[in-house]
């Protein structure tokens, strides 16, 4: 069903020109990771401060709403440049389990971020769960790096 969508959308214009090019991909690239930066930062000093370590002074709402803009705009960046990675590679990329299983995760992720790891964040102490919480968020993100990496070192 996909599969001739990829296919078109990497014989587009733009997924060609950005193949073409010898800067292209490698600047989209290097931005990407810029915004990799700014994502998995602010979703880790949430994290840390749902498992108890660090800024112990100040509530964990009060960090996550901190952090909640860079996590934004690292999120929105992600895929701004991350949707021309996969346009100039899209063949290879849908045929690729590592692909797949990074959409799988964003998902997931994505999903446990507004429900369950939100509620957690605005509780007023940390706790057992919010600990469990934690780590399950710093698994799926972790996940979705790994396997976005695995994409470029096996297909």
């Amino acid at each position: 069903m996909l599969e001739g969508f990829f296919e078109q959308m990497g014989q587009w214009p733009i997924s060609q020109a950005i193949g073409a090019s010898i800067w292209i991909y490698p600047t989209i690239q290097a931005i990407h990771l810029v915004f990799l930066a700014l994502f998995a930062g602010g979703m880790m000093i949430t994290d840390l401060r749902l498992l108890g370590f660090g800024m112990r002074s100040k509530p964990v709402a009060d960090v996550a709403r901190d952090a909640r803009p860079w996590v934004v705009i690292g999120f929105l960046g992600l895929v701004a440049t991350g949707l021309p990675q996969l346009m100039q590679n899209a063949s290879r990329e849908y045929f690729s389990e590592f692909f797949w299983y990074k959409m799988y995760l964003i998902a997931f992720g994505l999903i446990f971020l507004l429900t369950v790891r939100r509620k957690m964040i605005q509780a007023t102490e940390t706790s057992a769960a919010s600990k469990v919480v934690a780590l399950i968020s710093m698994a799926v993100w972790t996940g979705v790096t790994i396997n976005a990496r695995l994409i470029g070192l096996f297909t």
